[in-house]
């Protein structure tokens, strides 16, 4: 009985060796994921500013486009221009923009930066206050995009367009 002892003393040291190995890992483990995650964050803006930056190189290839979205939308055009597209890839790059800015990952941090979102929300304001095409497009067709976007850009963006822009 005594040697079985013993070896029961013998093997609580091992045990403690191997509980402080998977603690360890665990630990590890716990690192990498929320790695991961901070790495998605980046990503998520990368690809948003690239997005960005491609719409606004179509933007300057395509012709008369800048002419066209200083005027008013209409449903009953039957041909839509570049500039219509342009216009429509600007709302939904926002949109977009807006449902990254409410996610969260962690339950903790929000997946867009407030360093980020705010210039996101200082050109939002810019286009809508520049283009008449953008704000005319985006009260019509109201119904295509989200309640909460809609009450966002009503109650932060449209707000803080320029007064002497038209169609405010």
């Amino acid at each position: 009985m005594f040697e079985m002892l013993k070896q029961l003393a013998a093997d609580k040291n091992s045990l403690e060796a191997i509980k402080l190995l998977i603690n360890i890992a665990a630990l590890v483990s716990v690192v990498g994921i929320f790695s991961a995650l901070l790495s998605m964050r980046v990503n998520v803006c990368n690809q948003l500013y690239a997005r960005w930056q491609s719409l606004l190189f179509k933007f300057a290839d395509a012709d008369r486009a800048h002419e066209t979205l200083l005027t008013p939308y209409s449903k009953d055009l039957t041909t839509r221009t570049k500039a219509h597209f342009i216009a429509v890839a600007y709302v939904n790059l926002f949109e977009e923009a807006y449902r990254y800015r409410q996610a969260r990952f962690a339950f903790i941090w929000r997946v867009l930066p407030e360093p980020f979102w705010d210039s996101i929300v200082k050109s939002m304001t810019k286009q809508f206050s520049n283009y008449t095409y953008l704000r005319t497009f985006w009260r019509q067709e109201q119904n295509s995009f989200s309640a909460d976007f809609n009450a966002f850009i009503q109650a932060e963006v449209i707000p803080q367009c320029t007064p002497d822009s038209p169609s405010n």
